[in-house]
């Protein structure tokens, strides 16, 4: 059987109503089974990196998880598609002419009818970060968007190596750093309960591990290190001593177990001592 005989995807059987516009639908899902997907290594980033399977070449699990409704491009996770209250449907329905739009600007053809490819599925998150504005505190929003912009930002670099000198990697440069407020903004909502954090069945932020809220501080921490804005330098150190408490929570006992495995202590080690080199070259050391 070779490359072109064996499926990628698949879609729903039941179809799916938008609740924004009415608008119904059948969702593709990716096939997973079979030789298909070959888990490589994980970056730092905590994404993983899947190899070319030799049954159907590349596999780009993240280009699936958002439901878009492809007329009016409301979007959202699956649990979460369907949540938006009714109070605010008007609202996210007048923003359709300007989801298009946006989305053209970035891809002048996208079209969720078809199935998905890199395109579609960088659009995917663009559109749930606006849709997020849509959806109550109880869908924990904020993480939402962050999480969005994080995986969005994975997709443009991808989509940068293979057609270079299109500005994806500008755009992955600024998803990166509205990740970096999104996530900070999650730490700090962890702290005053103003969003349901609670509810999230799985922080990421890739697809096959769960690394909790620990995750979340190792993330908002790394993106921090990595493209926080070069303010003052006595600013940046007040923002580096603030990091090295957050990624501190991570490895704290210094113990592994299921919900805080061995990697992420590892690498939480690792970028706090990262930190400590930053402050020290700050400082001229």
């Amino acid at each position: 059987m070779g490359k072109t005989d064996l499926k990628i995807s698949y879609y729903l059987k039941n179809p799916l109503n938008c609740p924004v516009c009415g608008s119904t639908f059948k969702k593709e899902e990716m096939f997973s089974g079979g030789g298909r997907l070959i888990a490589g290594d994980i970056n730092d980033e905590l994404r993983r990196n899947y190899l070319p399977s030799k049954k159907v070449g590349e596999m780009h699990p993240l280009i699936y998880p958002v439901t878009v409704c492809p007329e009016c491009l409301y979007a959202g996770y699956s649990e979460d598609f369907p949540l938006i209250k009714e109070k605010n449907k008007p609202a996210a329905l007048s923003q359709k002419i300007k989801r298009q739009r946006d989305i053209k600007l970035v891809f002048p053809i996208v079209d969720f009818r078809k199935p998905r490819n890199l395109f579609t599925g960088a659009a995917s998150y663009l559109l749930a970060v606006s849709s997020y504005s849509f959806l109550g505190k109880e869908t924990a929003p904020t993480f939402k968007k962050g999480l969005s912009c994080v995986r969005a930002a994975w997709l443009f670099d991808d989509l940068n190596n293979r057609y270079s000198g299109q500005n994806y990697d500008r755009i992955k440069l600024a998803l990166y750093r509205k990740a970096m407020f999104y996530y900070e903004k999650t730490v700090h909502i962890s702290q005053t309960g103003e969003e349901r954090i609670d509810s999230v069945k799985n922080f990421g932020p890739g697809l096959d591990k769960n690394y909790g809220f620990e995750g979340v501080l190792f993330i908002s921490t790394l993106l921090m290190y990595k493209y926080g804005d070069e303010e003052s330098i006595e600013e940046r150190i007040a923002k580096i001593e603030g990091a090295k408490r957050i990624i501190s929570k991570v490895f704290g006992s210094g113990r592994s177990s299921k919900s805080k495995p061995s990697f992420i202590l590892d690498a939480s080690k690792g970028l706090y001592e990262k930190l400590n080199e930053k402050i020290a070259e700050l400082r001229g050391g």
